[in-house]
């Protein structure tokens, strides 16, 4: 094969069993790598009979995609797939960095691991070579003390570790895997499932190269994209402030929320603060991943104040946000010492930083009190609490146990009165603000079938503001664009869905591409992936491909039982206007929410009561046998009645 390198590699911790299957050449190209191999695996290995997804019957599967490794801008991109122990549902983490080129050029396009070994255990792959390794002196390590162990241990510096930190180890259900240190697939606590299955890593080392059908062809198209990324508008600004530019981007659009959304504006002093420019004085190098274009991502020194002499890198907005933002401190030396502890003991720091923020929120409101936080008296931004809790919530000590359980599961624990304080979408926390203040947003998180999530598909197109009349021309609809209306987002909600699949189906970056603003679209990515594997696909077959894959992923979420109920935004969104900024005044309403969701089912081909795939729509995309098994599971209703809200 050209591209894909043909073998999946499947791992069996309870046995012990190591088997190599083939990657036949239909499955690839009907399911392309990445995101979508992953999804087929996962429907076919766990089913709602899995119940938890800490479940030893849980699979945690790594999948490259087929232009992954090569040297096509910005191919290193690492995808992990498993049942989401935060949401129950779909779950599949992303990530950058050098870890998915080498398991590739080891020889896999996905890697399979279930069951559950009896103690601490690390894979090692060499190629051919696969060995399960005993771990046990490695547990109990931080990130980067496993890193330099298992390298020291296989004398080569240059081999590539994913693993877990003590919050996996102790099962944090936001805990995460970390590749290079720095590198964080995050968000559905893929950390956790690896720590139940008491794996610590997987290393890698990879010789074999990748193959390319058409390599003249693929050089070409590799150059062409190249040079239409470096005429990206936002290039430059990665470059010198990483993805902090989006501080900017949040304040001037007016969604800047602080202390847990209650001020859903900060003010322009504290704006001054936290800017994304201020980020870059603590900059001291560049680094990039496999085949970077972009170089977005630093390395950071703090050189006074409480954390002086900390040095370290993965410092992103996502922290950034919930700690400058949601938590309410101005210190970017204390948002930067969070990234760095939350990476050395793997675990999210945007789950991490909205748990301090919403228990700050049920302390200030006397829900809980000083005897529920183990004494500390919880206040916005106080630097201390900050640095005291996160140690517990690894440990699962006192309090800190209660929140290792997420966002979610926090706040059921603790009543009804404190789950209006925790905003979530299908369990999973939305740290997405512009959801609060646009429709065509509030649609994309969510839709998304792993939960509240920007990147599953955002909406650009709005989030640019573009004019009625470019609006028109590419949606047919005046208003799909203006943010202020619920009119016309299904066909450019699903487009971004597509496009963003695609993206994580061949395993490139998602920086690059805007569409139809600037950047990569479908037909250069087809053009890539065509030149490498040899099978010529179109634009339009990569969306229809993508299509496919996001309805199997809603299959096995309403396998799981989830529904249309499950696709809806925090209640506070629709009650509590926003109080600040240039948006003052402007709430969603919910009748023209759910109008948008009848658009959007029946655009999709979904049961708009239920949000049930109809069996016409899987059978379209070759799911068949899904749709089959939705029916007998009894998840089709007789009679199918299509609703219309009062919204619309």
């Amino acid at each position: 094969m050209y591209g894909w390198m043909g073998t999946i590699l499947r791992i069996d911790l309870t046995s012990g069993k190591i088997v190599k299957e083939p990657l036949k050449e239909d499955f690839a190209k009907k399911w392309l790598g990445g995101e979508g191999i992953g999804a087929k695996l996962l429907w076919d290995a766990v089913g709602p009979e899995v119940k938890d997804g800490l479940d030893p019957d849980n699979v945690l599967i790594y999948t490259a995609g087929p232009i992954t490794g090569t040297i096509a801008p910005s191919s290193g991109r690492n995808e992990i797939v498993t049942k989401s122990p935060i949401t129950g549902v779909f779950g599949d983490s992303n990530s950058g960095g050098h870890f998915s080129p080498e398991f590739k050029n080891a020889g896999y396009d996905a890697i399979v691991i279930s069951g559950k070994a009896k103690s601490p255990v690390y894979i090692w792959i060499d190629d051919d070579r696969v060995e399960i390794r005993d771990a046990s002196r490695l547990w109990g390590m931080l990130v980067s003390d496993t890193d330099k162990t298992i390298k020291k241990e296989l004398g080569d510096d240059n081999i590539q570790v994913s693993c877990i930190g003590p919050a996996g180890e102790n099962l944090v259900r936001f805990a995460i895997l970390m590749n290079n240190l720095e590198r964080a697939p995050g968000w559905v606590g893929c950390g956790a499932v690896a720590g139940s299955k008491k794996l610590k890593a997987v290393a890698v080392r990879g010789t074999k190269g990748v193959s390319i059908a058409r390599s003249e062809e693929f050089e070409k198209a590799c150059l062409d994209t190249r040079k239409k990324i470096k005429k990206l508008r936002l290039l430059h600004t990665r470059r010198k402030i990483g993805t902090h530019y989006l501080t900017d981007l949040f304040y001037h659009a007016g969604y800047a929320h602080q202390n847990n959304m209650n001020i859903t504006q900060c003010s322009p002093d504290y704006y001054e603060k936290i800017k994304g420019e201020n980020a870059a004085k603590y900059f001291t190098s560049v680094t990039g991943c496999h085949g970077c274009e972009a170089h977005c991502g630093h390395h950071f020194k703090i050189s006074e104040g409480n954390f002086a002499g900390l040095s370290a890198g993965g410092f992103e907005f996502g922290i950034a946000q919930v700690i400058l933002m949601w938590y309410g401190s101005p210190s970017y030396e204390l948002a930067l010492a969070v990234s760095h502890y939350c990476n050395e003991n793997g675990m999210d720091g945007s789950e991490s930083g909205v748990l301090l923020s919403l228990a700050t929120d049920l302390f200030k409101h006397g829900i809980i009190t000083e005897k529920d936080t183990d004494g500390l008296v919880l206040d916005w931004g106080d630097e201390k609490v900050v640095m005291t809790m996160l140690p517990r919530i690894v440990k699962r000590q006192g309090f800190g146990d209660l929140l290792a359980e997420g966002v979610y599961r926090t706040a059921h624990k603790l009543g009804e009165e404190a789950e209006k304080y925790a905003y979530t979408i299908k369990k999973r926390v939305s740290i997405e603000a512009p959801a609060r203040a646009t429709y065509g947003c509030a649609l994309a998180s969510a839709t998304s079938t792993r939960g509240a999530d920007h990147l599953k598909g955002w909406p650009y197109p709005e989030v640019a503001g573009l004019s009625p009349e470019v609006s028109r021309k590419l949606w047919g609809n005046t208003n799909t664009t203006n943010g202020r209306s619920h009119e016309g987002k299904a066909e450019m909600t699903i487009y971004e869905h597509a496009i963003f699949v695609i993206i994580d189906a061949l395993g490139m970056c998602k920086f690059h591409s805007r569409p139809p603003l600037d950047g990569l679209n479908e037909d250069d990515y087809a053009r890539l992936v065509s030149a490498a594997t040899g099978v010529d696909f179109t634009g339009q077959d990569l969306i229809e491909i993508a299509n496919r894959i996001y309805n199997l992923e809603q299959a096995f979420n309403v396998r799981e039982g989830l529904g249309r109920k499950d696709d809806m935004l925090p209640e506070k969104f629709f009650t509590e206007p926003l109080n600040s900024g240039p948006n003052k005044g402007f709430m969603l309403e919910k009748d023209k929410f759910e109008a948008m969701l009848d658009d959007y089912y029946n655009a999709r081909g979904w049961d708009v009561n239920t949000a049930v795939p109809l069996p016409e729509t899987l059978e379209k995309y070759g799911l068949e046998d899904v749709a089959r098994e939705l029916k007998n599971r009894g998840l089709y209703a007789e009679k199918k009645v299509k609703i219309r809200s009062k919204g619309k």
